[in-house]
């Protein structure tokens, strides 16, 4: 157990000093949502005003779809970063290098996911806090029920990005993947307008997205109010996504297989 965790530490130091070499993917990841941010909030204003179904009873300025929503949005274009994690190794040849030594799998990949992690709930923390002070979002409930919510997400979005690397033969799947799962889950979970304005066919489908209980959840601490009670529901879906997308990722993850990073 304690070679595991000085493992897994050295494992996760050498993931974080390769992220840091290059982080312009993640800086563009975040100031894009907030220039997005700044010309749809007066669109987004008039379409909560429309359909007067946000939670609490203050008049809306359009922060509170604008700010979750694009936080959503954008954190879900971070899923191809999880599995370049992964398709590096396979371009560097040191995957079965890895294998060929005493680490084990699972130690492996959890440890491989912790850098990817950090970046996810950085980004959406720095975009929330921006969103409060660029564009005058105002938090009615918890922060502590907020930063669960936005954990719990990102947990389903590494999971998602693992799967993702499991299923994929080459990084260029992988990243077309997940660039069109990035939009159709924004569409669909309410990240791109608002749930209510959702046309008939999408609403039955909504739910089926981790994106809609993400931003329900933040939505419900941002203008209703809520606690963590409050969101027990929107965290308990969200953990449960993100168990069975990592359960899907461990059965379908094959070591063996030979990955294509780059020509």
């Amino acid at each position: 157990m304690l070679l595991d965790v000085r493992t897994a530490g050295l494992l996760v130091g050498h993931e974080w000093r390769l992220q840091r070499r290059d982080l312009v993917p993640q800086i563009i990841l975040t100031v894009m949502p907030l220039a997005l941010m700044a010309f749809l909030i007066p669109t987004y204003r008039s379409a909560l005003v429309s359909a007067g179904t946000l939670p609490g009873a203050e008049p809306v300025n359009g922060a509170e779809q604008a700010v979750p929503g694009m936080s959503v949005m954008f954190s879900m274009f971070l899923v191809s970063h999880v599995g370049m994690a992964f398709f590096r190794d396979h371009g560097w040849n040191t995957w079965n290098r890895y294998r060929a030594t005493a680490v084990r799998m699972p130690v492996l990949v959890l440890s491989k996911v912790v850098v990817p992690l950090g970046v996810l709930v950085a980004q959406m923390t720095v975009l929330l806090v921006a969103g409060w002070s660029l564009f005058g979002l105002r938090v009615h409930g918890s922060l502590f029920a907020l930063a669960l919510l936005v954990l719990a997400f990102a947990l389903c979005l590494v999971a998602l990005g693992v799967l993702g690397f499991a299923l994929c033969r080459t990084v260029v799947q992988m990243t077309a993947l997940a660039n069109v799962l990035a939009l159709v889950m924004a569409g669909l979970g309410g990240a791109l307008v608002p749930r209510a304005l959702l046309p008939g066919w999408a609403e039955p489908l909504a739910p089926a997205m981790p994106s809609y209980w993400a931003v329900r959840g933040m939505q419900s601490v941002i203008s209703g109010g809520s606690g963590t009670g409050g969101v027990l529901t929107e965290l308990g879906v969200l953990l449960l996504f993100a168990a069975g997308l990592g359960l899907l990722a461990a059965l379908m993850l094959k070591p063996d297989h030979r990955k294509v990073s780059w020509a």
